[in-house]
């Protein structure tokens, strides 16, 4: 039970930022480190769980840092404003908020914020989803569904469901007893696959209004979005993924578009534009260093990529 850190805080100067924003990544021991107050429990790099009564330092996380785990966040009560790969959300009482490994996301203050605000937050590693038995093969078309639209609101029933299940994770880590982890393990598993019925329910319902008419689309969809998130940083031709998917350039273009409502040039120019963003905030590496690890023929062609997307020359984005 060494790997166990139970660290229940309370108030709201009962935390410290510490140096995560400078790394490219978000691990769950990361976000533990920023959490203003509630409840938390913290099992290592592994699993990390708070309510959090309080969330005052957005200047924190208003530049993009990328999510290097499976990160759930539900709104009890307020609101916080949020993008994730350059889409804006508001969330609101009774929203759910689901974040996929690689994704990369900003946090800010609402210009309106009245009374206090309530959030229960759950992260786990990748590492930790796929040793307690997760299958992800099994929902693939709610994890496509969570790139499209990472936000749902839960009902009434749904909401007091997860209230149980944060009730016993806490109760079951403060306790310590053996297995912890194992335990923890197995109620997460539960909660995952409790969150992608939670989406089947709710996309459900929208059958008849979805942009993922077919199967057939639904499939392209997805392969062609774990081939961007993969290969986006070496490959930034359509062709290369319309060869991958034996499809013609042109028809995965059509199908991307209707799909996802953004075309395939507009994903990959946003994750490498996110991507360049999280290195230039967050890495010591140099504009030349990150022009090459993003394959750009020279370091002059990646200045005008960057400022024909942002406005800005990767320099003024670092010194801003």
């Amino acid at each position: 039970m060494n790997n166990l850190q139970n660290c229940i805080t309370f108030g709201a100067n009962s935390y410290t930022i510490m140096s995560s924003l400078s790394q490219i990544s978000v691990t769950p021991s990361n976000i533990q480190s920023m959490v203003p107050s509630g409840a938390s429990v913290g099992i290592g790099d592994d699993f990390f769980i708070s309510r959090l009564s309080d969330m005052p330092q957005y200047n924190h996380l208003q530049y993009p840092f990328r999510i290097d785990c499976y990160l759930a966040a539900y709104c009890v009560e307020g609101s916080m404003d949020c993008t994730v790969n350059l889409t804006r959300y508001h969330l609101t009482s009774g929203t759910l908020l689901l974040i996929t490994p690689g994704n990369i996301a900003t946090i800010t203050r609402p210009e309106q914020q009245v009374g206090r605000q309530r959030f229960t937050i759950i992260c786990a590693s990748a590492d930790f989803i796929s040793s307690v038995g997760i299958d992800p093969t099994k929902f693939l078309v709610e994890v496509i569904e969570v790139l499209r639209d990472p936000c749902m609101h839960l009902s009434a029933d749904e909401a007091d469901l997860l209230r149980k299940y944060v009730d016993l994770l806490l109760d079951i880590a403060r306790a310590q007893p053996h297995f912890t982890r194992e335990c923890i393990g197995g109620l997460i598993s539960s909660v995952f696959y409790q969150f992608a019925g939670f989406l089947a329910a709710s996309k459900k319902k929208e059958d008849l209004e979805s942009p993922l008419r077919t199967t057939r689309q639904r499939q392209m969809l997805e392969q062609f979005m774990k081939l961007a998130i993969t290969d986006h940083a070496r490959e930034h031709l359509v062709g290369y993924y319309a060869d991958k998917l034996c499809v013609t350039p042109k028809y995965l273009s059509k199908i991307i578009k209707e799909c996802s409502g953004r075309s395939v040039p507009d994903w990959l120019n946003e994750l490498l534009i996110l991507d360049a963003k999280n290195m230039l905030r967050h890495s010591n590496m140099t504009i030349k260093e990150i022009s090459a690890q993003l394959n750009f023929p020279s370091q002059s062609f990646f200045f005008r990529f960057f400022k024909n997307h942002t406005g800005m020359t990767p320099t003024q984005y670092r010194a801003e």
